[in-house]
């Protein structure tokens, strides 16, 4: 085995043993007992899965765990939350929620200038050569 693939096969599965191939296994021990480099680039390894291992502790703010259970345990909910989720206004804000929508939506639709809406009808439904005489003509009548 070269130091190369012994490389490669602690890249692969890792420092343990167990995990390499069983076809492998024999040969790859034997090199890292009888080779130095082996047996640096297993050091290297084992180091390496060491520092991963200590990555993975993350620390957790002051009684954190402690205050989330204590705040579902006593079910705790702001006093707006409770105020707009009580029985008696769940039903009156949904009723009122549709007929917001509504008046927004009826709001944004309304235009102010009824004469944008003639000038509109009339292109789409005459060609633009004679839209001015008919403009002119609208004009006169007014």
């Amino acid at each position: 085995m070269t130091a190369d693939e012994f490389a490669d096969l602690l890249d692969c599965y890792g420092t343990d043993s167990v995990a390499w191939p069983s076809s492998l296994r024999n040969e790859a021990i034997r090199y890292a007992r009888v080779s130095d480099e082996g047996r640096r680039l297993l050091a290297k390894s084992i180091a390496f899965d060491a520092m991963l291992a200590d990555s993975t502790h993350v620390p957790v703010a002051f009684r954190l765990r402690a205050r989330i259970l204590e705040r579902i345990a006593t079910n705790e909910s702001p006093a707006w939350w409770t105020w707009i989720t009580d029985a008696m206004w769940r039903p009156a804000l949904l009723a009122l929620l549709p007929l917001v929508f509504g008046f927004v939506i009826g709001d944004m639709t309304l235009e102010s200038d009824g004469d944008s809406t003639d000038a509109s009808m009339f292109l789409a439904f005459t060609d633009l050569e004679n839209f001015a005489e008919v403009n002119e003509s609208t004009a006169t009548d007014d």
